[in-house]
């Protein structure tokens, strides 16, 4: 009787353990949005390891994003057509709203722009509708667009809103990178990039990632110290009090405080090689002018070259001044 009973404990550890690393552990959750390729610590030098989701380890990592598809035609006006495509991440479909120019494609392509959006709850999101002024705005100016949905917002593979998410959403987008040279229409040597607010963020860290990337635009970023850059806006929001205790359980589950800087886009922006605009509304009520300001003193420190624009009495989308905004990221992108 001893025996069973012996046998029958240890079966229920067992299942418990295995709940809690499949489940509980966001590291290795399969299909999740902290999946990520050998998600184990890594060894970079004797008796040290390195987060795997550092940004050093970012830079070392392979990216495939397999192969853009067609899904459907989604809109068409009298300059441009839209359509909804999926690629892969990290063996995760994706979605992602693509505007084509219309007209005689140009020599090696149309020159392209990736419009990484800010946060938008999950379930509210949309391919064919979040951000498409913006998207239709570079189309109308000659660029091939790409606006990637991120693990995890419509119908793309994944989870979001976990204390890695931004870290992965970086990932979408280096996958989404890799594959562009299977869009014929698309110059693959021309690619430039928009990030607003969240995917501020997220633009920054696949700069300092990746080379490929011309010249990028950076409205109202979400940068600042790591973790305080995404639990700040957990503190805010009063109607959603249980997610800052789930973040901060995954950050004392995942990460040590001295791997902190190694996360933080603001603690690598010496990486950055490509010419960025910042643009930053005084008054913006979501994100704090400051975070934008010294974004942009440190990288000017660093000897990067940026364009800083502030935006008096505007809000966070900038949308008194938006045209006028949206002009300056084409001008900086067409002269690159």
């Amino acid at each position: 009787m001893r025996k069973w009973m012996l046998i029958a404990l240890l079966v229920a550890i067992g299942g418990y353990l295995t709940y809690k690393s499949e489940v509980l552990n966001p590291k290795i959750q399969k299909g999740s949005s902290s999946q990520i390729p050998n998600q184990e610590k890594q060894t970079d030098q004797p008796g040290e390891t390195v987060n795997p989701y550092s940004i050093a380890m970012l830079r070392k990592r392979p990216y495939d994003g397999g192969k853009i598809a067609t899904v459907r035609q989604a809109a068409q006006t009298t300059r441009f057509t839209s359509y909804v495509v999926t690629y892969t991440s990290d063996g995760l479909v994706q979605y992602a709203l693509m505007n084509v120019p219309k007209g005689q494609v140009p020599e090696g392509g149309w020159p392209v722009v990736i419009v990484n959006h800010g946060h938008i709850t999950p379930e509210e999101y949309s391919t064919e509708k979040s951000y498409i002024n913006t998207s239709a705005y570079f189309a109308n100016a000659g660029f091939l667009v790409l606006k990637p949905d991120f693990r995890g917002h419509g119908n793309s593979e994944g989870q979001a809103e976990r204390i890695v998410s931004r870290v992965l959403y970086a990932v979408d987008v280096l996958n989404l990178l890799a594959a562009i040279p299977t869009q014929t229409s698309a110059n693959a040597e021309k690619i430039y990039m928009y990030g607003h607010s969240m995917g501020g963020d997220v633009t920054l860290r696949v700069l300092e990632v990746s080379d490929n990337v011309r010249a990028a635009t950076l409205w109202a970023p979400a940068v600042s110290d790591w973790p305080e850059s995404m639990l700040h806006f957990s503190r805010r929001n009063r109607n959603r009090p249980e997610r800052l205790p789930t973040l901060e359980a995954e950050l004392k589950e995942n990460f040590k405080p001295e791997e902190y800087s190694g996360i933080s886009t603001l603690d690598n922006t010496q990486l950055v090689k490509s010419p960025v605009n910042i643009q930053h509304a005084t008054t913006d009520q979501s994100v704090p002018f400051e975070w934008g300001e010294r974004l942009a003193d440190k990288l000017k420190s660093e000897g990067a070259t940026v364009n800083f624009f502030r935006y008096p009495g505007d809000n966070h989308d900038i949308a008194g001044n938006w045209s006028t905004a949206l002009n300056r990221d084409i001008e900086l992108f067409r002269g690159n």
